[in-house]
């Protein structure tokens, strides 16, 4: 390309903190941002057991820790349609209804309904569209010389309050 030699990485390729596979797509970024997060909320369980943390600060832990590692990166790929992308969304629930049963102590088979309530933790797709609304402010918000307003789309995505903004 131009001259010169562009090297193919057919392993995924960690920029950023963002992994990306040789498609360009996040599924290994997701795949290892669900890692960290099993391995904190059995940290956060163990943690719970042995100190017994009152709901409230357990709650107040996997936001800070749980949530936050799943998380990492989700602007990237949540599009905020209701499905989400490559099943990601479901994925992420899944965590979230883990993370209320251990909180809250329930049954595998409780209602998930019922979980989300009485656990106090938002469902997946309040999370990432909560992100993304964080995200698209961070950008308009900056000033109007950098790149990256116009890169991601921030005009399109909240429109005319961009010209409030200097």
């Amino acid at each position: 390309m131009g001259g010169r030699l562009i090297h193919f990485n057919k392993q995924p390729t960690r920029l950023l903190g963002v992994w990306l596979d040789s498609n360009l797509t996040p599924k290994e970024h997701h795949n290892a941002r669900l890692k960290k997060a099993r391995v904190a909320q059995t940290r956060l369980m163990r943690l719970s057991g042995q100190i017994g943390l009152s709901p409230e600060d357990c709650c107040r832990v996997q936001a800070a820790c749980v949530q936050a590692a799943s998380l990492f990166g989700a602007e990237l790929w949540w599009k905020g349609e209701e499905k989400g992308t490559l099943g990601n969304r479901d994925d992420i629930q899944k965590s979230v209804n883990q993370e209320a049963r251990a909180n809250t102590g329930a049954f595998r088979t409780t209602n998930t309904g019922a979980l989300s309530a009485e656990s106090g933790l938002l469902p997946a797709a309040a999370q990432l569209n909560n992100r993304k609304r964080r995200f698209a402010v961070r950008l308009i918000s900056l000033p109007k010389r950098y790149q990256a307003r116009e890169l991601v789309g921030a005009a399109s995505t909240l429109g005319s309050s961009l010209e409030s903004f200097p």
